[in-house]
């Protein structure tokens, strides 16, 4: 008969193995993602022109009703700033549209060198872009839960910055750098999420916390037989 305090040791052996390596690479990534500011890691201080004011069409310029009659199937129509300028976004069941509402042009899809005075219009460096680059399928992780087609812009700085422009609405959706994209590798191995790098309730790292906890089970419970005596190997009476 198998003995349960060489099972609960062979067990907790190779679950210490399996919890040991988890917990060196959640301490590590823990590590930097508290070292590292998050306000550095934003890099708030990159991005200008962010708060725009939006001002109502004047007289001569595209009305709301106007919009609203040139496209009856619209489910959206909103007024935003680009570059300072005053557009209307329209959004219908099958396609959006971005209308210059002092000439009434249409003005999406956005072509490459107009994404790329919007993002040089909300960056706050001085450095050049250098490549720019419009992702319709397979786009990088870091925004591969964000709407397609978007245009990348990147810029000759020491922290190899990225702007994401719409085509569609002229906004900035998102921005990274290179301390920023290490922050979410360590945000994915942190909460062992390889594929959207966003579920804290994945299957995995539930599967892991079941298997530290077990860890720590077996642990305690090889403590009590210590202790208690039973672990203790028996000898013979002396004759």
């Amino acid at each position: 008969m198998l003995n349960p305090a060489i099972i609960a040791r062979t067990l907790h052996k190779w679950l210490g193995l399996v919890v040991g390596i988890q917990l060196l690479i959640r301490l590590a990534s823990g590590l930097y993602m508290v070292v590292v500011d998050i306000d550095f890691i934003h890099r708030d201080p990159l991005v200008k022109n962010m708060e725009q004011t939006v001002t109502a069409p004047g007289a001569g310029q595209l009305s709301m009703a106007m919009v609203s009659a040139q496209y009856p199937e619209a489910n959206q129509i909103s007024l935003r700033p680009v570059m300072g300028k005053t557009s209307y976004t329209v959004t219908t069941p099958d396609n959006r549209y971005l209308i210059d509402a002092e000439t009434g042009a249409l003005k999406s899809p956005l072509d490459e060198e107009t994404a790329r005075q919007i993002a040089r219009y909300h960056f706050a460096g001085n450095a050049p872009v250098i490549n720019s680059s419009l992702i319709s399928s397979n786009p990088p992780m870091e925004v591969q839960t964000r709407r397609l087609p978007l245009w990348r812009i990147d810029f000759d700085d020491r922290f190899a910055t990225s702007f994401y422009i719409d085509p569609y609405s002229g906004s900035l959706v998102t921005r990274r750098h290179q301390y920023w994209r290490i922050f979410d590798f360590m945000w994915m191995l942190h909460i062992m999420d390889y594929e959207e790098r966003s579920d804290a309730h994945n299957p995995l790292l539930i599967f892991a916390q079941v298997t530290g906890l077990s860890f720590a089970i077996t642990g305690l419970w090889l403590l009590f037989y210590s202790f208690s005596g039973r672990g203790k190997k028996k000898t013979a009476p002396h004759q």
